[in-house]
């Protein structure tokens, strides 16, 4: 009954969200309290459960307030403006150079295995490139997250995590086995890059040729700030120094919380370029509507976490799904188990799936299978960032400017492919 009233759950909330009659955060935060209600618990317990969920996302929620802020701030300064009118200078309406360029810098930008910090490096840095070129920004926001997944297999990411399941594992075993599978699924979305660019070459034929006879016009062109009095492009490359300097930290300074690192970058930003309190105020105000509007969601997408997690919602549908398997496939339970949830995982966090971890390790050993081989193809997951109900890819969204459901409609087709094709890989190469 549990599985029943979670999968009506999401249906509903599926519906809700995607008919765009109301915020997001209403569907995610009311129908699951009735769900649990109905799955016979108390409105206190189902809002304790909430409660627990909320606790969870309040990282998240400071990250994404003191990320805006800081970007926000340089982005007014008009480094990003300066930056980019020199990376367009560099490709010369290239497209291909642009798609590449992308999915480098996110692959770079992911070694701490932290979507959040990807999505900063990457998003603010090549939007508005995007932009200049005429280029769909949900495109952007796919490519970065095609680019980034792979890196979760580093030994400090996913692999880690897989540790808590059995203690006999070792992450650099784990990560170096997946090393193969990197590479193909790096150079697949690379693949996917020069793919986009043959579109957009054809699609945007006559900008790209605008774009291309002003450089030869003006092959050095300057950006124009006469209508933004808060420039400051005489501090440019102060505050490019700041930019790279903040990057490395949030990169290698793993140990500190990030969101505490973009509140002190961010001051440092105002005090730099703006120097009174006036100033200071009017730029914090300007993007403050921006800062809140995805924390609120976060709180949101707490709420159901909390409930689902709380109600053993998540765990009686995986039980359900399980039951259909056939006893003479049970050598092969956490793979078909891993590419059953895909589509799931468009509403759920991937994380909430791995309370079955134990049960899939219990099913494997009766069979003869090592935990590296139940475990390794749960790694590499790509509807992570696909999902509205995940802080990172409503922070991508937000970065983009593009809106989350639009972008999942965008990229499902394509992350439900590449997490296919990785499970697949890791079968063909022994790992699974």
């Amino acid at each position: 009954m549990v599985a029943i009233i979670g999968l009506i759950m999401f249906a509903v909330s599926s519906y809700l969200a995607l008919s765009k009659k109301m915020h997001l955060m209403v569907p995610f935060v009311v129908v699951p309290v009735i769900a649990g209600m109905l799955c016979g618990f108390s409105l206190p317990e189902v809002l304790n459960f909430a409660a627990q969920g909320v606790q969870g996302t309040f990282n998240s929620v400071l990250l994404c307030i003191f990320a805006v802020l800081y970007f926000s701030v340089l982005s007014e300064t008009g480094m990003f403006d300066i930056l980019v009118n020199k990376l367009v200078g560099i490709t010369k309406g290239n497209i291909f150079i642009v798609m590449i360029v992308t999915v480098i810098v996110a692959f770079i930008g992911h070694l701490d295995g932290a979507y959040n910090t990807t999505y900063l490096i990457a998003i603010p840095a090549l939007a508005p490139l995007y932009r200049k070129l005429n280029l769909d920004r949900r495109c952007l926001v796919l490519l970065v997250s095609l680019a980034a997944a792979p890196m979760t297999a580093m030994a400090w990411g996913q692999p880690a995590k897989m540790t808590v399941y059995d203690e006999t594992i070792d992450p650099v075993v784990m990560a170096s086995s997946l090393y193969p599978i990197v590479a193909i699924m790096l150079a697949a979305a690379l693949l996917v890059a020069v793919g986009f660019g043959f579109y957009y070459s054809k699609k945007n034929a006559v900008e790209l040729a605008q774009l291309r006879q002003s450089f030869n016009d003006n092959p050095n062109p300057k950006v124009d700030f006469s209508n933004n009095p808060n420039a400051r492009p005489k501090l440019f490359w102060v505050n490019f120094a700041l930019f790279i300097f903040s990057l490395l930290c949030f990169m290698f300074m793993t140990t500190v919380k990030t969101y505490v690192l973009f509140m002190v970058f961010s001051c440092a930003a105002l005090l730099i370029n703006y120097h009174t309190q006036a100033e200071q105020s009017q730029i914090v105000r300007k993007h403050s509507a921006v800062m809140l509007a995805p924390a609120i969601l976060f709180l949101g997408i707490g709420v159901m976490v909390g409930v689902l997690n709380g109600t053993g919602m998540v765990t009686a549908m995986v039980d359900a799904v399980l039951s259909i398997v056939p006893t003479s496939m049970a050598r092969w339970t956490h793979v078909l188990y891993a590419i059953l949830i895909l589509p799931l995982e468009i509403f759920i966090p991937y994380q909430a799936f791995q309370s079955m971890n134990p049960l899939l390790l219990g099913i494997g050993a009766g069979v003869g299978l090592s935990s590296y081989q139940i475990l390794t193809c749960q790694c590499i997951q790509y509807l992570n960032p696909c999902s509205p109900l995940v802080a990172a890819a409503n922070l991508a969204c937000e970065l983009a400017e593009v809106d989350i459901i639009k972008q999942v409609k965008f990229s499902v087709v394509f992350c439900l492919a590449f997490n296919t094709l990785g499970i697949l890989l890791c079968v063909l190469l022994g790992l699974a």
